[in-house]
């Protein structure tokens, strides 16, 4: 007869062996779905006004996580307000980050 013994496994032991399987990702809720043309509209697109921005962060062991909150609000076929968000490895913030004063400064430049 075999052992019954489990392996005990510690929280941070499964944390840190956990990879993401979208390393960065824009994530749009369920709500959404209708607002978003699928294939039948090719070339269609959705707009959808940018009411505010906010974010988190945290630490992991592979260097940390940046969370970008948009709301958006409908611009016409929907009404009210969604969550949108951004999840990041926190290289690909940097490289965000970076982008957006390069753009900035590049818009100042030219005026």
């Amino acid at each position: 007869m075999k052992s019954s013994k489990r392996a005990v496994v510690s929280r941070k032991q499964v944390r840190s062996a956990m990879k993401w399987i979208f390393p960065n990702a824009m994530v749009f809720p369920h709500e959404l779905r209708d607002a978003i043309p699928g294939s039948d509209l090719p070339g269609c697109g959705r707009a959808l006004i940018l009411a505010s921005v906010d974010g988190s962060c945290r630490p992991t062991s592979d260097g940390g996580r940046v969370r970008l909150n948009f709301e958006v609000k409908e611009s016409g076929k929907l009404t009210g307000t969604f969550q949108v968000y951004a999840d990041m490895e926190a290289e690909a913030a940097r490289a965000l980050s970076a982008t957006l004063l390069g753009l900035v400064a590049q818009l100042e430049k030219s005026a």
